[in-house]
């Protein structure tokens, strides 16, 4: 799939990356997923429709605790909390001794990166929280995620001493979970979000109170040492009989082996079996060389691989241009609420209309600020080193291709469409619904622009296609110049051993030594 299709597919669509708890995980074996959170949600996208439809947006959390979707509006903590328990068979996760949760959390792209920030509430109303500790974080930096969807591993542990008094049974707990928010106000996915939301959680008492581990399995009934007795070493099996030294009594059965080496025929065959054995041996070695400096090729290759295809991510001067051309195409619409229509055959400037929404002065402040909220967006996407799902130290699944989340993107754009499906915004959710037709006309001669692109981009294929392609015929190339030079040392030696007297036989063990050989390298 070709990476200008990709863009171009999510154009006018609302893409927010959101992360939402796929999965908590108790101590008791107890599964459950978090509040608002559904089955019918395809994980497999990254736009807002379907994709984004469960997520929790905390953009209000004095009237929505737990946050609200875009496909259920206000998460209800009470409706929330026993559905869980019914996820959970009529139980909840509990909490493990040291009062760790583990949860999934699915990161669906951009702006649900991490890090994300926990805290508990002790009586299930979602009312009061204090912060938990997060001992395994996810993937991301300032709130943005490069190379979503994926799910992320997340680890949270209460505070000690924490007693959990909420729900009708008086031991559940609420964690939360945030990307944004007190903590983290240098996210840059307090725009659309933050993300996250809230799962239920019980003590596990039984675990806490030790009565588990009473020693009683432990009392050493089971090694009194009566199953070592050392009757089985008793030593008779090694009298020494087998090694009386009658195999070696010196009867010279190898006495004239070797007699007469250079003397007669069988002599000289001999001597010719010596020979063979020892180029047989160069050879081997001379193939475990080559064999050697294949693999520091294909390092070698592998190496650039990686490089290449980091540079078609961000590099130095595409962010500069990613900064220039979006800072020109959001004058546009900024300068239409000043008034300024930029697509004015005599010049946007002379177009200022009265009673525009907007101030020049405005404007140009409200322009500035934009350029450098994206500038900044550009600058940890291209360089934070937590960014990435490839990021070192980070528990992560399920990770999809290019290919396979565009597929998944273009699918729910062309339901939406072709009216199979409709847009899902029941308010709450930090997503307010556009006028179609202010933004055409705000955009101006702007918005002609998708279509065209759309045409020529299904017929270029991309850099990162071709430079995929080149490397992975380099390694090829590699590969098949290894076993070429393998192949070629492999028949000259062959030749040079037929001068000695050898056979097809003798070519046939070692065009098998070979393969095994090279076999035995690629397993």
């Amino acid at each position: 799939m070709l990476k200008s299709a990709v863009v171009l597919a999510c154009l006018w669509t609302s893409v927010y990356g959101h992360g939402l708890i796929s999965a908590v995980v108790g101590d008791n074996g107890v599964t459950t997923m978090g509040f608002g959170v559904t089955t019918t949600v395809p994980r497999d996208g990254t736009s807002e429709q379907p994709f984004q439809l469960d997520t929790p947006v905390m953009k209000n959390l004095v009237d929505d605790p737990c946050g609200a979707t875009l496909q259920g509006g206000s998460i209800s903590i009470p409706d929330s909390l026993a559905l869980a328990v019914q996820q959970g068979g009529g139980n909840l996760p509990s909490l493990s001794a040291n009062g760790s949760i583990t949860m999934t959390i699915h990161q669906v792209n951009a702006d649900g990166g991490g890090p994300f920030t926990a805290q508990v509430n002790t009586d299930g109303t979602g009312q009061t929280w204090v912060d938990a500790v997060v001992t395994q974080q996810v993937p991301g930096a300032n709130g943005i995620l490069r190379g979503g969807p994926i799910d992320s591993q997340f680890t949270a542990q209460v505070p000690a001493g924490t007693v959990c008094t909420g729900g009708d049974t008086g031991d559940v707990c609420l964690i939360r979970i945030n990307n944004g928010g007190a903590g983290l106000e240098d996210s840059l996915a307090n725009g659309a979000g933050p993300f996250g939301g809230c799962a239920a959680v019980v003590n596990n008492a039984a675990t806490n109170t030790g009565a588990a581990n009473t020693g009683a399995a432990n009392t050493g009934a089971a090694n009194t040492g009566a199953a070592n007795t050392g009757a089985a070493n008793t030593g008779a099996a090694n009298t020494g009989a087998a090694n009386t030294g009658t195999a070696n009594t010196g009867a010279d059965t190898n006495t004239d082996t070797n007699t007469g080496n250079g003397n007669g025929r069988g002599g000289r065959g001999r001597n010719r079996n010596n020979q063979r054995t020892i180029s047989r041996r160069s050879e081997e070695l001379e193939l475990r060389e080559l064999i050697a400096k294949r693999h520091e090729l294909d390092g070698q290759i592998e190496a650039k691989r990686q490089e290449l295809t980091a540079r078609q991510f961000l590099t130095v001067d595409l962010i500069d241009e990613l900064k220039t051309a979006t800072g020109s195409a959001i004058d546009i619409p900024i300068d239409a609420f000043a008034g300024q229509i930029d697509d004015s055959a005599d010049g946007g400037n002379s177009t200022t209309a009265r009673n525009a929404i907007l101030t020049l002065q405005q404007a140009v402040d409200l322009k500035k600020a934009v350029q450098g909220a994206i500038a900044g967006a550009l600058a940890v996407m291209s360089s934070a080193q937590d960014v990435s799902v490839d990021a070192a130290g980070f528990s992560v699944a399920n990770k999809l291709t290019a290919d396979q989340i565009a597929q998944a993107n273009n699918k729910a754009a062309a339901a939406l469409a072709d009216g199979s499906t409709t847009s899902v915004n029941l308010g709450n959710a930090g997503v307010g619904e556009p006028n179609t037709a202010v933004v055409d006309s705000l955009l101006g001669g702007a918005f002609a622009i998708t279509s065209t692109l759309t045409d020529i981009g299904a017929a270029i294929p991309t850099g990162t296609v071709a430079a995929g392609a080149g490397a992975g015929a380099a390694v090829t190339a590699a590969g098949q110049a290894a076993a070429t030079a393998t192949a070629a040392t492999g028949n000259g030696n062959g030749r040079g051993r037929g001068r000695f007297g050898n056979n097809r036989n003798n070519k046939r063990e070692f065009r098998s030594r070979l393969a095994r050989f090279i076999q035995d390298d690629l397993e």
